[in-house]
């Protein structure tokens, strides 16, 4: 019996790791797990938890997010919190097109001040780089404060987004030197452009012609370049919203070569398809496109293999109006398309992060796709692992924070806006039913949600710096299950 008092017992449950899952009862002290056991109902704690039939997981981090539109961090981290996440890891580039003449270091350390006080949630951050940015000296300094990892974007040129060739191995080669990890949107820009540019002068700018314009070919092409630099410059690559189904392919030949490559998907790759984008126009289109039922189900044969390392939520907080870019773009009025709208116009990106968790248990635990302790694997461990924050996050084990998420596979229970908690007033899993919800979830030891509120109040976020030592396990060493 231990001789210190358990600030929790969670008592009764059954604790899932990417290894198995078994009765366990998990004592929580301060911050951290004090302790675990199949039966610890003779430890002294402030308050027992009875997770009776319950799913005992490691709270969910979401490595993959923007929260920088109508939803920032104060309300994501809100809705996130809801949907069983307890880590975030948004993406940061510079301020240019708001008028700041900023540099990724000077928009990420806003970034940390605003998240400090403002999240409810422990939160990490990946940085954006764009052509414009001096990646000389910002990557080293952006390692040096715990950012290990550099998003860099092989389409849109025209917005000025996109990071030419030469800057991306260069980028690559410094994040290789300082333990950093590399990651790509990977769709061939150029060809994308052009396509619209095309279909727009044939006057083919309505929703049915979008993923014409964005084919699977353009996503592989890049991700083939994409490899190929981190294979020259020997820097761990980290594959945004694989979409595609031939990208298990790719994947498969070059984690045959033995570079330290890693795929992530999202939860709107693994459930919906173009016909959202035929059904609902605008607030369908994301970047790669919604594809076929053809290629959902290879993202999950992806996910089950270890091809598909890890799923993130790629929520991006818009409200309705900001998707039809000041209400000129494919806006459905009384219910008929404005034929004179064009898709093109439109924002990118959607709001998925506190669906995700009960979306892939429904669509891959539920329906066999994938076992629950995989689940743990891809939403949990992996994430921790590729972005330096394991064993601290990720994983229930003593000494581990204690984020720690109770999950009731019994409660059915149907998607929409008005039932998240953000202030984006839309989600494509509207009226989805599934079946299983994360009911409680603590970080570090302190209550977040329980009874469908909020109890956290913000001010005690923590900013968790990516260990460089740490991140990015080779397949040849310390592998990702």
């Amino acid at each position: 019996m231990t001789t210190q008092r358990a600030d929790y017992l969670i008592s009764g449950g059954l604790v899932v790791s990417g290894e198995s899952i078994s009765r366990q009862d998990v004592l929580v002290r301060g911050e951290a797990i004090m302790k675990m056991g199949p039966d610890l109902s003779g430890e002294a704690a402030v308050r027992t938890i009875d997770a009776s039939g319950m799913y005992v997981l490691p709270g969910i981090i979401d490595a993959h997010n923007h929260p920088v539109n109508a939803d920032r961090i104060d309300t994501f981290s809100i809705s996130a919190a809801f949907g069983g996440v307890t880590t975030v890891i948004p993406f940061i580039r510079n301020r240019h097109d708001e008028g700041i003449q900023d540099t990724p270091l000077d928009a990420v350390e806003a970034f940390i001040e605003e998240a400090r006080a403002s999240s409810v949630l422990d939160f990490g951050v990946h940085a954006i780089l764009l052509g414009d940015d001096d990646v000389e000296t910002q990557v080293p300094r952006l390692i040096e404060m715990g950012v290990i990892s550099f998003k860099m974007f092989m389409t849109y040129p025209r917005r000025g987004m996109m990071m030419p060739d030469d800057r991306m191995l260069r980028a690559m080669e410094l994040a290789s030197r300082n333990g950093g990890v590399a990651m790509v949107h990977a769709e061939n820009g150029y060809c994308i452009d052009y396509l619209v540019e095309k279909f727009t002068g044939e006057g083919k700018t309505s929703r049915e012609h979008y993923a014409q314009t964005q084919p699977r070919i353009l996503e592989i092409e890049a991700a083939n370049r994409a490899a190929t630099y981190a294979t020259v410059t020997d820097c761990p690559l980290y594959i945004v919203h694989i979409s595609a189904r031939e990208m298990l392919e790719v994947l498969a030949h070059f984690k045959g070569e033995g570079i330290r490559l890693y795929g992530e998907t999202c939860p709107q790759y693994l459930d919906l398809t173009n016909q959202a984008m035929l059904d609902h126009g605008a607030l369908a289109k994301i970047g790669p496109p919604l594809r076929e039922r053809e290629d959902t189900e290879a993202m999950w044969k992806g996910v089950a293999t270890n091809l598909i390392d890890t799923i993130g939520s790629d929520f991006c907080g818009f409200r309705k109006d900001q998707k039809y870019s000041g209400g000129q773009s494919e806006r459905v009025e009384g219910g008929a398309q404005d034929a004179a709208a064009s898709i093109f116009d439109a924002s990118f990106g959607g709001n998925w992060c506190e669906q995700m968790l009960p979306v892939v248990y429904e669509e891959g635990v539920n329906r066999g796709r994938i076992t629950l302790t995989r689940l743990v694997q891809v939403l949990c461990e992996n994430p921790a692992k590729i972005f330096g924050l394991y064993p601290r996050k990720g994983v229930l084990q003593e000494g581990a924070d204690a984020d720690i998420v109770l999950f009731d596979p019994s409660i059915r229970h149907t998607l929409g806006a008005d039932s998240q908690h953000c202030l984006s007033d839309f989600t494509m899993f509207e009226g989805k039913e599934v079946l299983g919800k994360p009911v409680v979830s603590m970080q570090r030891g302190e209550i977040i949600i329980e009874d469908g509120e909020l109890k956290r109040p913000v001010g005690r976020a923590r900013y968790c710096q990516g260990n460089s030592s740490l991140a990015a396990w080779s397949p040849t060493g310390h592998k990702i299950v």
